[in-house]
């Protein structure tokens, strides 16, 4: 405005091209104390080339409504660094159908995030059905609260203009109501980390990442059985929280003539993964690192094998599972135990051997040392038989 403080259009303010945004009374202090006023801003860009941006810009929040929403949003510092710790952004306005985000007080010009803020303002379109739009294509605004919260806390602030009309028929409340209903929820999903996000989803790296299937898994003799997953070069995956989830599926005691009649299945347990190496394996679109995760698997078991992966970004910002949509992948998995060495089995059977027979004659020299020859007689006859029949 020529006026600060004031709504009266100045030169170039109705074309757009006056570039500052107008943000209340004039603030003459030296916000970062480097000597000069109001020279810094609130377009995105270090002005003033302090390496911090937007943080000495001529105006402020001068009414009860703008005070409060200011006071709401740097209140909200958990790290104690003096910003807001609010990453995503969402308000209500009517009407017209639109997703707008900024900037709105230029046109033709372009956020260091524009392409992330695209995207975000897409998946919102596409779950209320309305128009994605830069909020300057609608018509330039100074003064704008989605401005000043990007532009100054860096948060991803978006505008819902809902509706049809500044005063909607109350038989439409219900309906708009519904179709505008997911936008908090995915605002609330993306607060984390909304850029990192948007990066993976628009260069769809995530898709490129997989889990070896069954007919992939190099099952050893013996010790634990290797999972691997190879991730992309371009991927920013975190081994922290990336692990592989498994569980076995193995017969019970309840068994018949022809096998098992019942499986016990065990709860999922976890492993973390550990980097293999780069270059190990390929991707779609190059080459990959290789996470590996040791499921300890006893080389008794036998059955099946559930696995599934789980990998965490640098960021945070999200888990990708592998396979997608809850499946998991199935893993046969045979007796591993050795049987022993022919050698061992024949000592095993000259002292099993050894024991019953030398047990035997023992016991049928025994009896014939007594007086009662018909009493001897009767026991040789049965364990005689019995042996036989053994």
């Amino acid at each position: 405005p020529l006026i600060p403080g004031t709504c009266s259009p100045s030169e170039g303010e109705l074309d757009g091209s006056n570039n500052d945004v107008y943000n209340g009374p004039v603030d003459d202090r030296d916000n970062d104390g480097d000597g000069q006023v109001n020279e810094d801003h609130v377009d995105g860009k270090d002005d003033d080339a302090d390496g911090v941006t937007d943080e000495d810009w001529w105006g402020g929040n001068s009414e009860p409504e703008t005070k409060f929403i200011q006071d709401l949003t740097e209140m909200n510092d958990d790290t104690g660094d003096g910003a807001s710790e609010f990453k995503s952004t969402l308000t209500h306005h009517s009407y017209s159908e639109l997703i707008l985000w900024p900037w709105g007080h230029c046109t033709d010009c372009q956020s260091p995030d524009h392409s992330q803020l695209e995207y975000h303002g897409q998946q919102m379109a596409d779950m209320t059905q309305y128009a994605n739009l830069q909020s300057s294509s609608l018509y330039p605004t100074s003064g704008d609260f989605c401005d000043w919260h990007y532009g100054v806390h860096g948060s991803y602030c978006y505008t819902s203009e809902i509706g049809t009309a500044f005063h909607q028929h109350e038989d439409d409340i219900d309906h708009i109501a519904v179709r505008n209903l997911g936008l908090g929820f995915y605002i609330a999903e993306i607060a984390d980390n909304p850029r990192e996000r948007a990066d993976l989803a628009i260069a769809n790296i995530s898709q490129q990442n997989y889990l070896k299937q069954p007919d992939a898994i190099d099952i050893p003799a013996a010790g634990d059985i290797p999972i691997d997953v190879c991730v992309s070069d371009d991927f920013p995956y975190s081994t922290e929280n990336s692990v592989i989830k498994w569980r076995q599926v193995k017969p019970s005691r309840l068994q018949s003539d022809y096998g098992p009649r019942e499986w016990s299945t065990t709860p999922w347990e976890t492993v973390q993964m550990e980097v293999v190496g780069g270059n190990a394996c390929s991707t779609s679109d190059g080459n990959g690192t290789l996470l590996r995760a040791m499921i300890p698997v006893g080389e008794t078991a036998t059955g099946e094998v559930h696995y599934k992966a789980r990998v965490a970004t640098l960021g945070g910002a999200d888990f990708y599972q592998y396979p997608a949509d809850g499946e998991y992948y199935v893993l046969s998995v045979s007796y591993r135990a050795s049987y022993g060495s022919t050698f061992g089995a024949l000592v095993m059977f000259l002292l099993v051997a050894g024991t019953v027979w030398g047990g035997l004659g023992t016991a049928l020299r025994t009896m014939f040392t007594g007086d009662d020859d018909e009493t001897k007689v009767i026991l040789a006859d049965a364990l005689l038989e019995e042996a036989v029949d053994a």
